[in-house]
């Protein structure tokens, strides 16, 4: 399995340290959540979190350091949801498993927007590839190449298509299941 750790904020490993970079991630979100993005700095955060400044800055450099690592945190939660709906997958059809993909994806999508957009980071497009791609491979029998481009086309079409309105249709979740497994069965 892949390992993406190349990420610019630095996660505690002591209890009381993790419970204080939660209240910020969840204090960030919030934010993110109800307010424009303008108001999502740094010193804000430490102000509503009830953290000081030098205290945030030990985990976060700087404001994108926080989206990052919200970013990290769905994307973690997204792949974790993939995984557990894989666990019981009896399917042996390439279609099928992919189709069941796009419906996992698109739902956790609509399910957490508008927070969702972070899913699109480059940080986290990178890892959920990586981590599908060993998913798709240990269930499929196509070759590499394919498996990830087809997984370029299913991240690229979701991603158009849910910045256009912050969410998805059911009309643009269709056409991405089209190009995905057109391109992986042809």
């Amino acid at each position: 399995m892949p390992n993406s750790k190349n990420h610019s904020f630095i996660e505690p490993q002591q209890e009381r340290s993790r419970k204080r970079f939660e209240a910020v991630l969840k204090t960030a979100e919030f934010i993110y959540k109800n307010q424009d993005d303008y108001d999502l700095t740094v010193q804000v955060i430490a102000k509503l979190s009830g953290m000081k400044r030098p205290s945030l800055y030990k985990f976060f450099p700087n404001n994108e350091a926080i989206l990052e690592a919200i970013s990290k945190k769905h994307t973690d939660n997204l792949l974790f949801l993939v995984k557990k709906n894989f666990e019981s997958l009896n399917y042996k059809s390439t279609t099928e498993i992919v189709k069941i993909l796009i419906d996992i994806i698109a739902i956790f999508l609509i399910n957490n927007s508008p927070i969702s957009k972070l899913i699109f980071t480059d940080y986290s497009k990178k890892l959920i590839k990586e981590e599908l791609f060993y998913l798709l491979d240990s269930f499929t029998n196509h070759n590499e190449l394919k498996i990830k481009y087809s997984l370029n086309i299913l991240i690229s079409c979701l991603e158009e298509a849910f910045m256009q309105g912050d969410n998805l249709s059911p009309q643009q979740i269709a056409e991405t299941k089209k190009a995905c497994l057109h391109y992986l069965v042809n």
